[in-house]
């Protein structure tokens, strides 16, 4: 017969048979009611890890809480790690507007008048609009937001101030900000990519922010865009740890919280408006009444930042990052991986995760 005693004897001194152990920690488990689901949780995002990771080289994964302006880590990988985010730096202009709106400098409904100077690749249709056409701020921040639009972003820095847009990454928390030195409009970065021979991108790497902003200013601002003329020499990742934006996913988890806070108050309740009007495939409106989404993609640089408000009133962001310098990322696998996390967010307690 086999019993605990002959088992202990063959196994040698101080050693328990399996199904002990088995016992002690499923007794365990039974007097700590949340350790099995913690237990899952810690499955669910070691897998999910190994989906994100397998994306390209590099990446950045961040699942958060909003308390207040701040954010209250669930889950991260390689959260603090900057990279390119391309058109979620956006965020940031939005930021500054909203400052500026909150400090009576502008306002939503205020009037620019579309130029040529200023237009921008598509996304968006404000790339075809013709020059001379008046556009409100708030029409502009929506259009920036919700359809990515390029040119309505360039209109809006100009507006706003370069100067001030770049500082508003450190006023919005931007751990680093010096890698966004100088800030580019987008048309800049488009043309410095589409037209610009990898010996100019080579000089223009190497060159301090002066030298890079006057390279800027002689070379590609003289240029004025056809969008209907096609990409040039663009035609794969160029450049994506030169001439792009850049933050964290911690980064730009403190940017959204601090936007979603400004919007609780007088004067700004646009702002939520905006973060959340494209709710790219969360389409749950009972668990998540509320959830937005802004994206930034170019050849191999594909960024995925979320604000999701629950029906119970928790808010919660969700970002993961890819670089890869060498060769696509793919949206639709990027975003199908985060699915099963936004049900598993929108169930209940985050421990359920699993």
């Amino acid at each position: 017969m086999f019993t605990a005693e002959s088992s202990r004897s063959s196994r040698g001194p101080g050693v328990r048979p399996r199904w002990i152990w088995m016992a002690l920690i499923a007794m365990t488990l039974s007097l700590w009611p949340g350790a099995a689901t913690q237990v899952g949780a810690v499955g669910f995002f070691v897998s999910l890890d190994q989906s994100l990771g397998s994306m390209a080289p590099s990446s950045n994964f961040l699942v958060a809480e909003f308390r207040g302006n701040t954010c209250q880590t669930i889950h991260g990988r390689n959260e603090d790690t900057p990279l390119a985010i391309a058109s979620t730096f956006k965020l940031y202009v939005l930021g500054e507007l909203t400052r500026q709106i909150q400090l009576g400098k502008a306002s939503w409904d205020e009037e620019i008048t579309l130029s040529d100077r200023l237009r921008s690749m598509p996304s968006g249709d404000y790339a075809y609009a013709a020059a001379g056409t008046k556009v409100t701020l708030l029409d502009l921040a929506e259009a920036m937001i919700w359809n990515s639009d390029n040119t309505a972003t360039d209109h809006l820095i100009s507006r706003l101030g370069r100067d001030n847009v770049y500082k508003a990454f450190r006023a919005y928390g931007h751990s680093d900000t010096e890698l966004n030195s100088p800030l580019l409009l987008t048309r800049e970065m488009f043309l410095i990519k589409m037209t610009q021979t990898p010996q100019w991108i080579a000089t223009y790497e190497a060159a301090s922010d002066a030298e890079q902003l006057a390279m800027v200013k002689r070379d590609i601002d003289p240029i004025t865009i056809d969008p209907a003329a096609g990409w040039g020499l663009w035609n794969g990742p160029t450049a994506i740890d030169a001439v792009e934006w850049f933050a964290s996913a911690s980064d730009l988890c403190r940017a959204m919280a601090s936007l979603w806070t400004m919007g609780a108050q007088p004067g700004l309740s646009p702002v939520r408006d905006i973060l959340s009007g494209n709710r790219y495939g969360i389409a749950d409106e009972t668990t998540w009444p509320r959830a937005g989404y802004k994206g930034g993609y170019e050849s191999g640089v594909v960024n995925m930042t979320f604000v999701l408000e629950r029906a119970d009133g928790r808010v919660f962001f969700v970002s993961a990052g890819y670089n890869d310098p060498t060769g696509q990322v793919s949206t639709s696998t990027a975003r199908s991986y985060l699915d099963p996390l936004f049900s598993c967010l929108g169930a209940g307690e985050t421990g359920s995760c699993g």
